[in-house]
């Protein structure tokens, strides 16, 4: 006689706006698609205002993955949170409730968008532990800290950007990192290496969890890191650490 697996409950918080935003977007789409009773989730969209989900802003090529993206969360209830409200962390705690782990995509790493890596980890974590839920799955991006990754010349000019040309990016980021570091949540930051608009998904990646282990291609497929992500929320293998994910070059597109 098979014993059926208890139900999990992931929530799930996006930036509506920037390319790692679009990232926990397409966690919610897979989340969604699986259409299990033994997977349930809610979804958070943060941004300065509190207006918009993001959902039909996301960024992917050709238009058929932004078609599936929206007709499979069409009917998803998202809370539009304003994360510099003086309740949004009041908010979140009741949006955990009961989950089981956290999934969070706060902030961004492009120009000209709104910096909130930092202050959506310090809203995240302190809503963590009101609702007492200790696994976090929190996207951050390569070039922080020690992303494993050798040295070359993408690896170095991405890293001139960050200190130079973004140096308020690398602040927020370096600044999540360290709110997320500093807990005793159960987490894992994942650096995603270029999540191009037009990078086609494989159902695959490929990860660095140290040194010594080889690059990665400069670019990933959205769908893809989301789908770590999400894998990562519901059966953790990497526990108070940090990955570096990248295209896995032996899969095929899907």
């Amino acid at each position: 006689m098979s014993v059926a697996k208890a139900s999990k409950l992931v929530a799930i918080v996006w930036a509506s706006k920037g390319g790692l935003g679009d990232v926990g977007k397409f966690a919610a789409m897979h989340a969604a698609a699986k259409g299990s009773e033994q997977l349930k989730f809610r979804a958070v969209a943060v941004s300065e205002d509190g207006q918009d989900t993001g959902i039909d802003a996301t960024e992917v090529k050709p238009a058929e993955r932004l078609e599936k993206l929206q007709e499979i969360l069409k009917d998803v209830e998202i809370l539009k949170l304003n994360i510099n409200s003086d309740d949004a962390e009041a908010q979140l705690a009741q949006t955990f409730q009961g989950c089981d782990s956290v999934i969070a995509c706060p902030g961004s790493r492009q120009s000209g968008i709104a910096r909130t890596c930092g202050i959506g980890a310090r809203k995240v974590v302190a809503a963590m532990k009101t609702a007492e839920v200790k696994r976090l799955v929190v996207l951050s991006s390569m070039g922080i800290g020690d992303d494993y990754l050798p040295g070359s010349c993408i690896k170095y000019f991405w890293g001139f950007l960050l200190r130079v040309v973004w140096p308020s990016t690398r602040r927020d980021l370096q600044e999540m990192e360290a709110v997320v570091r500093n807990t005793d949540l159960d987490f894992l930051l994942v650096r995603p290496m270029g999540v191009d608009p037009a990078e086609p998904q494989r159902g695959s990646y490929a990860l660095l969890t140290g040194r010594g282990q080889g690059g990665l291609e400069l670019l990933v497929a959205k769908e893809d890191v989301a789908l770590f992500l999400l894998e990562e929320a519901l059966e953790p293998k990497h526990s108070k650490t940090a990955v570096t994910i990248g295209r896995d070059t032996k899969a095929l597109v899907v």
